[in-house]
């Protein structure tokens, strides 16, 4: 919290705390640090849905949706390499929607 309130004090008009991911600490934090309060995803963050509904405005996965393109782009291209199939590459990816806007 008293880092928090630096950054605020310093014109901050945000407020990120990696590494905050259970429940209850972010909503202590959310009303009281008076400014948008931002989320890292972690394995036991709670889903956009709750973050929402405690006042988060936003949510972050940080780098790992850039690892899990690669790890995806390695199998793939592995798949690819070892059976020769352009099918391996074109199939679509499921479709998702967001729950934070």
């Amino acid at each position: 919290m008293r880092r928090a309130g630096l950054y605020k004090a310093a014109g901050a008009d945000s407020i990120f705390v990696p590494g905050l991911s259970d429940e209850s600490s972010i909503g202590q934090m959310v009303p009281l640090v008076g400014v948008p309060f931002n989320v890292l995803a972690w394995p036991g963050t709670p889903d956009a849905a709750k973050l929402k509904a405690l006042g988060v405005r936003r949510l972050s996965a940080g780098g790992h949706l850039g690892r899990a393109a690669l790890d995806r782009t390695y199998i793939l291209a592995k798949a690819f390499l070892a059976e020769g199939r352009m099918e391996t590459l074109v199939t679509p990816p499921p479709r998702c929607r967001t729950s934070m806007s």
